[in-house]
């Protein structure tokens, strides 16, 4: 998990084609403004991975686990998600926070600052 979240800190990488499908699709819901750029929306999933307050939680999907982190970044609490290869799944804003982590599937770790100790 932690080599995971240092990988993306250092390089986010998407799936073919997906970073720009995520960047409209964020844009289309409202979290973020119509000219943001993907430099933008990468900024954002940084702040989330810098948040030593951000809450860490596994997410199992088809017995493929993805690293899970969250935090607040503009007054909005942002959810970043990447597999354990450091490619980036997801990151949207999480309107219901507790309902959706309540889901089967995700699993509590800690604080980042706490998974940061592992590095």
């Amino acid at each position: 998990m932690s080599d995971a979240i240092k990988g993306v800190r250092a390089k986010i990488r998407w799936k073919p084609t997906s970073a720009m499908h995520h960047l409209q699709k964020r844009k289309s819901r409202g979290h973020l403004p119509p000219d943001a750029t993907l430099e933008d929306y990468e900024k954002i999933i940084l702040k989330v991975l810098s948040d030593k307050s951000a809450q860490v939680y596994r997410y199992w999907y088809n017995r493929v686990p993805y690293v899970t982190v969250i935090a607040v970044v503009q007054n909005k609490q942002w959810l970043v998600m990447f597999n354990y290869d450091g490619i980036m799944e997801s990151c949207f804003v999480l309107e219901r926070p507790q309902q959706y982590l309540a889901k089967p599937g995700f699993e509590w770790i800690g604080f980042l600052r706490e998974v940061d100790n592992e590095l």
